[in-house]
């Protein structure tokens, strides 16, 4: 492949160290008196049992601006009350015996004139008729993602079987230069001019042509939420939106729960942590809209923006998330898209090698329903070749419209700036072709070096040495190899960009400055080798830590370049994972002898 990404240990110690655990989250003692549950608020029997008649206010949360709300009418209830003009209230208490509580809820509301206009029978008859839901989080490598939520990252790979991106890569700084190709298939110097800086001469975001317009032109009920309005991604430098963007909008919740943070449990909302909050008004809308087509997307950034071991704390949470999806049905007919944008950008991490690259590679998974693997089976193979090629955000897009009208799985040309993940991303793919800058490429350079270099010498010994053990159970029925000759070797290295990148030189992330010297500390040795007996030829990537001054390697990233044959026949059907790297002592049985 023409793009050749680092392989980053999760647990490598020069970053492994940076990361701890987290006790659980601890929110107020007394339960909330009031829970919401899709577009119904009910006071709870529990509050009722302690303090005896509860009556509650409900005031419509409504939006008057993307930084301003207004409250609109109250309504009074000893019971249960639904959400109809607004997904937003603010709730005041009182109870029989004199207490008071409030809070400030979030729900979906029960919307007629909204719930006529979705319906599948708008949805183009070349659509593929599936949900669409994108789950995002703020600063997570995709090696971070996996140190800090072991659990979803387990659950996604084993339990959904989702496609882990392996090679998706950024196309700038910060989360605008992310999120704006993803969700407009441009980037922001390609759009009209929306900087808040630029007064009067700039638009608001509506502008843009977001992708969610074109699901709700064709049937789809949509949903936005993104839970930090102080640096909201089309509200911090960008003028933001002058009329709701989608159907259901969180920002006006977070607009009046922000500036109360303070007065409730550290990362919580009375009894309920803020992450739930976040992750149960994703779950309403889907189960509010069970039987309709649905387009989401959700993007977290409290737990992971500032901090790379806080998210850890919503691993469970999530998970339970994601299985209540499933056990609902709802992963039936949706895909289902968990991602970040970048991995951290303002810490120490950052200052090593492995940091700079990581903070590249962004984690992206896709989880694709069985009616697609059915119906498109060439589609859902193309999204599993996909998971080493060189991607980016400017593909989502187009995979996106492709939800919408699908023409067919192909091959996609390395010319295209855009590809969906539906076809056949070329593996001749570069960094240029995709347009990344080389400050931004993950990908590693080639340099050729002698045979005889010492380090290649101890790397071709490693790989054999490693091949060995892990034949060494079996070394009855295996011969031990041995080198016979190298036949090759190089080594990659990051790009000259990535090492002297040190930060913005602009405040809108398109400027660099290349003054940093990031000093190198893993290098990516490849060799091909002969070994004995058997001529088998071998050729590995293996990783050399200079401070430890040590090789490692994975047993996947070993390949062998010619056929083994009848070499591995001892153990061909008892242990098939050893058949490239076995050459069987005794010789193969002769063929049975032909009948006459």
């Amino acid at each position: 492949m023409a793009c050749q990404h680092p392989i980053l240990d999760v647990k490598n110690p020069e970053i492994y160290r940076f990361f701890h655990h987290l006790d659980p989250i601890q929110c107020s003692e007394e339960p909330n008196w009031v829970l919401v549950k899709g577009s119904q608020a009910t006071i709870t029997p529990q509050a009722r049992a302690a303090h005896g008649d509860v009556e509650c206010s409900f005031t419509e949360l409504l939006r008057a601006g993307d930084d301003n709300n207004r409250r609109g009418l109250t309504t009074t209830t000893h019971d249960t009350f639904t959400l109809t003009n607004t997904d937003f209230y603010t709730v005041f208490c009182t109870a029989k015996d004199g207490k008071q509580w409030e809070n400030t809820i979030a729900g979906i509301r029960h919307d007629e004139d909204l719930r006529s206009m979705v319906t599948w029978n708008k949805v183009p008859d070349d659509a593929l008729k599936l949900n669409f839901l994108m789950l995002g989080f703020d600063s997570l490598s995709h090696n971070t993602f996996i140190r800090t939520l072991p659990k979803t990252y387990a659950f996604l790979t084993d339990t959904l079987g989702s496609h882990v991106m392996e090679g998706y890569n950024i196309v700038g700084d910060g989360t605008p230069q992310q999120l704006i190709p993803i969700l407009t298939g441009k980037t922001e110097l390609e759009l009209p001019e929306t900087r808040r800086r630029m007064g009067e001469q700039a638009q608001y975001v509506n502008t843009y042509p977001f992708i969610w317009n074109d699901f709700k032109k064709n049937g789809y009920v949509t949903l936005y939420a993104e839970d930090l309005p102080h640096v909201g991604t089309f509200q911090y430098r960008l003028r933001g939106f002058d009329s709701p963007p989608t159907d259901h909008y969180m920002r006006p919740f977070y607009v009046t729960t922000y500036p109360e943070f303070h007065n409730h449990p550290k990362l919580c909302l009375k009894a309920t942590p803020r992450h739930k909050v976040f992750f149960n008004y994703v779950y309403d809308f889907m189960n509010e809209y069970k039987k309709d087509p649905k387009f989401a997307f959700a993007f977290h950034g409290e737990l992971s923006h500032d901090d790379y071991n806080l998210v850890s704390v919503a691993d469970q949470d999530l998970v339970e998330m994601l299985t209540s999806l499933w056990n609902d049905g709802h992963l039936n007919n949706t895909i289902l898209v968990l991602m970040s944008d970048h991995g951290h950008r303002f810490t120490t991490i950052r200052g090593t090698q492995q940091g700079k690259q990581e903070e590249r590679l962004p984690f992206m998974s896709f989880y694709l329903p069985p009616a697609l693997k059915t119906t498109y089976p060439s589609a859902a193979d193309n999204v599993r070749m996909n998971i080493h090629r060189l991607t980016t955000p400017f593909d989502l897009y187009p995979t996106m419209q492709d939800i919408l009208h699908f023409s067919g799985a192909r091959l996609g040309q390395a010319t295209e700036r855009s590809i969906s993940l539906f076809s056949q991303v070329p593996a001749s793919r570069t960094c240029a072709d995709a347009f990344i800058e080389p400050h931004w490429c993950a990908c590693l350079t080639w340099e050729a070096v002698s045979i005889k270099e010492d380090r290649v010498q101890r790397a071709a010994h490693a790989l054999v040495h490693y091949i060995n053990t892990y034949t060494a159970p079996q070394r009855s029925l295996c011969h031990e190899l041995i080198i016979h000759k190298i036949t090759w070797a190089g080594k990659l290295l990051p790009t000259k960009g990535l090492l002297s990148f040190k930060k913005n030189a602009d405040v809108d992330g398109f400027v660099p400055d290349m003054t940093d010297e990031t000093q190198v500390t893993e290098v990516v040795y490849q060799v091909h080798v002969l070994t004995v007996p058997g001529q088998a030829h071998f050729e590995a990537s293996l990783s050399y830590n200079i401070r430890q001054d040590t090789f490692s390697v994975k047993i996947e990233d070993v390949s062998r370049t010619n056929k083994y044959g009848e070499q591995a026949h001892c153990i061909m059907n008892t242990f098939p994972n050893l058949r490239k790297f076995c050459f069987c002592r005794e010789p193969p049985p002769p063929p049975p002898p032909e009948k006459t």
